[in-house]
């Protein structure tokens, strides 16, 4: 009787112990730029790299690397309507505002 039961309950206690999971989450602490005011369809230009819509950024920062950059918004013609140099470090968000244009 204790030969039928052995196995079985070998199995079960093999099932019972498990490996230990582990999760890994990396925190990425990078600054970020949010765009305001940017017009329809215009693009985020980084140090002179298209980065995505500049409407895209507006409630979503845009990670960049610690330092200086020169950050323009560059309408769908490809004229630039906004440029200005910036500086960010640690887990900043830098929001760049452009003027409400009068109508």
């Amino acid at each position: 009787m204790i030969r039928r039961f052995f196995p079985a309950a070998l199995l079960l206690l093999a099932a019972a112990c498990s490996n230990p999971e582990e999760q890994v989450r990396a925190v990425d602490s990078r600054p970020g730029l949010t765009v305001a005011n940017a017009p329809a369809f215009s693009d985020l230009l980084v140090d002179g790299i298209v980065v995505g819509k500049a409407n895209d950024f507006v409630t979503r920062a845009s990670l960049v690397e610690p330092g200086r950059h020169v950050i323009s918004i560059r309408a769908e013609n490809g004229a630039v309507v906004h440029q200005e140099t910036i500086f960010v470090s640690g887990a900043m968000i830098r929001r760049i505002s452009l003027p409400v244009p009068v109508q």
